[in-house]
């Protein structure tokens, strides 16, 4: 099957903003309307509300105000409310009608219980809503289906992008014309907007899981993506709007963290209602709602249905509230049903999500429609785990999952395609084929990547065309890239593309009148299981800074952005280097890099003058080569990753991430060998709270034997206007030099946490942010000795070097303001004592 790229894909969704009416579907009879309080005038939040002669219900909103339409033959409705007399009303079938109705009270005696907690310990709960919460609390790890033996169950998940809301000018939009067939595809969803069915990926599964050891295997039998030839797109998409467990403290929701409805501290955050008691299967439950105190705080709204025999969870709805500090997002409903197996367990059924997003609040707007649907049946509990699923393997893919037919997929479905879902997978093998799609690939690859697709090559980057430094003065350089978009997979051009790449530049110094260039190939090796592994071959003779690591700089040197921030760099090396890398994924979340390269380094005079002292005599050294073998390892619970054919940059995730690199290197300066062992440690996580979340960075490295300076750790400082997140913001450059350190930096976004309940303040949406960077560490005089150090190297030794600061995030939802200081080591090497910092940051 013929794949569409997804950004294209994105692209074009999120280009459909044009105003205009939406095609509106009218139904045969609509009540809206709102409910208040006979006494008091007060509206009434979560009033149940039930057409009379159908299975059509809704509730009030916080405001009180409810809409429902249906086209079964109703004429009465009714409304009820624990505390408050049901009131039923007649109606006019098939018109549109709006109701103010009043409820009074019915005499609800609540009584107040005392649960302890212990022996030394009362908790006093003074509401029957608030004692139905701290029962479902307490006996959350007797309900949590991790704390069942052994289980399994077949899955079936469903993940689907469409368009909301279209507008008539969109559709008839010059741009879009040769796409009238895609427009012609719509459906409509249960409120009666008008949708159009974008990507839709599926996936057949079988889940077994085993409490002691602990281990989950997840087979594949099937998986079926339209429109996007990338697997990791798909994997991160089934990340990025993972299945929630309504248990946990805290959900973290597009990155945001929200205090859980039924965590331990859930009382401070939220209001607790008792609305309703029925019998469910025979079961007496209780129906629960919970709101937000704060309006703007993240908090969610909603409820959930309990079981009063075991205090388990058996359904719940929520979603943020509409007021939270939280972007893009006009909708994020959760809705989760469970099943009770062996009359003991119960387990999640079916989990549906839908997530509305739009640049505007409007709910008519143009939108982001994503949907995605667990479904899970023949759940067995207490079964025997197959000592053939033994192992580390947690996902194990079918050889033929991804070469299944359409017509098996639609005998072994758990819920059928509609008529419009069906279209979407023949749009994706035809979209293609129109010829207005070539051009718009390649404006979308020109604006969003800076290269200009040509054939099978594509020029650039554009942002690396000019530059300008102290070594060469004006710096031009022309670039190229193989095209893996050139064909579709299927023919050999293409085919060849997806298993080998090549990019490589030439750059011209109009000041040294030297030639640089930079040639690189990747092979793409085979993947089982989708597991990463590919090859690299590397060359290079170029200018570089030194001790920078290029894949955690915001800009490189020779980056044209750098000019508008008024500094030129003077200190660079000139470098010819040979590398042979070799990467691979051994078992879902372990990975290791495996590396040897060859590095000469040429000194360049009045910038970098290289020389050592030899019976105490300085002799001068033109050029000297290091040779090393580096061998990095990664391991992270739950690792996720985005990936192409040839590259992958890996998520933040709410698990810690370990990465060990050793390198072993051989030092040649005039025939004069020494030799080094470089071990360095990395540890990082994001960790959510109900204030916020924590992003911390610990690394501790150390070198045995000899080494040059060049070879030891240079801290990379940062005196440019803009915010860079991975190096020291208040350092000069070529400041500080180690060959044992330690460093810590932690930044606590607070996401609005203070600010949102300030009147006026909280209408901004503004979110709070502190952070500190330390570093402490020693250089040797046996490396100092095995090359001259220019002075303005130094240690921080004698205590850390910290700089430490606050900022303001979402200003006008895009762009973030630091203010920092440097904490120690003030007033030295020209390095200002405080800094502003701005940054384009967009987040939800």
């Amino acid at each position: 099957m013929r794949r569409v790229p997804v950004v294209i894909v994105l692209c074009l969704m999120l280009i459909f903003r044009i105003s205009a009416q939406a095609p509106t579907q009218t139904l045969t009879t609509e009540i809206s309307g709102k409910v208040i309080d006979a006494s008091t005038k007060e509206p009434l939040q979560y009033v149940n509300i039930k057409l009379v002669g159908s299975l059509k219900s809704s509730q009030t909103d916080p405001k009180g105000e409810f809409l429902i339409r249906t086209i079964d033959r109703v004429d009465s409705i009714s409304f009820s409310f624990i505390g408050y007399r049901t009131r039923t009303i007649a109606i006019k079938r098939g018109k549109s009608q709006h109701l103010s109705i009043e409820m009074g009270s019915e005499e609800l005696k609540l009584t107040e219980i005392t649960v302890k907690a212990g022996k030394h310990q009362k908790r006093v709960i003074d509401t029957t809503a608030n004692y139905v919460y701290h029962q479902v609390v307490v006996n959350k790890p007797l309900n949590r289906s991790e704390n069942v033996n052994t289980y399994k169950y077949d899955s079936y998940e469903k993940f689907q992008i469409s368009l909301l809301n279209p507008k008539e000018k969109l559709i008839n939009f010059f741009l879009f014309k040769p796409f009238k067939f895609v427009f012609k595809n719509t459906d409509t969803t249960e409120e009666g907007s008008v949708f159009i069915p974008g990507i839709l990926k599926e996936t057949l599964a079988q889940v077994y899981y085993r409490k002691n050891p602990r281990q989950t295997k997840k087979i594949v039998k099937a998986e079926m993506i339209s429109g996007i030839d990338n697997v990791s797109i798909g994997n991160m998409a089934n990340y990025q709007f993972a299945e929630t467990n309504a248990y946990e403290n805290v959900f973290v929701i597009a990155t945001h963290s929200f205090v859980s409805p039924f965590s331990p501290a859930g009382r401070n955050t939220y209001f607790y209602y008792l609305t309703d008691t029925m019998k469910l299967d025979g079961r007496i439950s209780y129906k629960l709602h919970f709101v937000g105190k704060v309006k703007e705080d993240l908090a969610l709204k909603g409820y959930a249905w309990i079981d009063s025999a075991t205090w388990a969870i058996r359904s719940i709805v929520f979603r943020p509230n509409e007021k939270a500090n939280f972007n893009f997002v006009n909708d994020y409903t959760i809705k989760q049903d469970y099943t009770l197996v062996n009359d003991k367990y119960w387990f999640m059924k079916r989990e549906q999500l839908t997530t509305v997003g739009s640049l505007f609040k409007k709910k008519t707007a143009t939108a982001l429609l994503i949907t995605k649907v667990y479904n899970r049946k023949n759940i067995e509990a207490d079964i025997e785990f197959p000592d053939s699923l033994r192992g580390p393997e947690e996902k194990i893919l079918l050889d033929s999952a991804r070469d299944r037919t359409r017509t098996w997929w639609d005998s072994l479905r758990f819920e059928p395609l509609t008529k419009q879902e069906k279209e979407v997978y023949h749009i994706s093998d035809t979209i293609h084929l129109v010829r207005a799609w070539k051009t718009y690939e390649w404006f979308g690859r020109f604006f969003t990547a800076a290269y200009a697709d040509a054939g099978p090559i594509s020029v650039g980057r554009l942002l690396n065309l000019v530059s300008y430094n102290n070594v060469e003065g004006w710096r031009v350089r022309f670039g190229f890239e193989t095209n893996v978009r050139f064909q579709h997979l299927g023919t050999p051009a293409n085919n060849f593309l997806h298993k080998f790449y090549f990019t490589g530049y030439a750059a011209y110094g109009l000041g040294d009148k030297k030639l640089q260039y930079y040639a690189d190939t990747r092979l793409s090796l085979p993947r089982k299981n989708d597991r990463w592994q590919s090859l690299e071959i590397m060359y290079r003779y170029d200018l570089r800074v030194p001790g920078q690591d290029e894949d955690q700089t915001l800009l490189t040197f020779d980056n044209i952005v750098t000019l508008i921030s008024g500094t030129v760099l003077n200190k660079i090396m000139r470098e010819r280097e040979f590398r042979v890398s070799y990467e691979k994924e051994w078992f879902k979340d372990f990975s290791s890099i495996a590396t040897v390269n060859q590095k000469t380094y040429y000194d360049i005079p009045g910038t970098f003058n290289f020389s050592k002292i030899e019976h105490g005599v300085v002799t001068h050294v033109p050029n000297f080569t290091v040779t090393e073998f580096m061998l990095d390892n990664r391991y992270s619970y739950n690792d996720q990753y985005f990936a192409n054919a040839f590259f992958r940059y890996f998520q933040t995730s709410k698990y810690p991430v370990f990465m060990l690199r050793y390198t072993g290197g051989v030092v040649d300066i005039q025939n004069n060998y020494t030799n080094y062992h470089n071990l360095l440690l990395t540890i990082k996580q994001r960790i959510s709270s109900p204030a916020g979340h924590t992003i911390y960075n610990f690394r501790a490295g150390k070198i045995f034997g000899q080494a040059p300076y060049t070879a030891c750790y240079l801290t990379q400082g940062n005196l440019g206007v803009l915010l860079d997140k991975f190096n020291y913001n208040l350092m000069s450059e070529f400041e500080y030099i180690t060959d044992q350190y330690v460093s810590l930096w932690v930044e606590h976004h607070f996401d609005g946490f203070f600010l949102n309940k300030i009147p006026g303040i909280n209408k901004l949406k503004l979110r709070e942010v502190v952070f500190i960077k330390t570093l402490y560490g020693t250089f040797s005089q046996k490396n100092a000795d095995v090359l001259m150090v220019p002075t303005s190297l130094t240690a921080p030794s004698k205590y850390p070097y910290a700089e430490a600061g606050f900022g303001i995030e979402n200003i006008a939802y895009l762009f973030r303001v630091d203010f920092m200081w440097r904490v120690t080591y003030r007033n030295s090497s020209g390095a200002p004592n405080f800094g502003v910092k701005f940054a384009i940051a967009p987040g939800f």
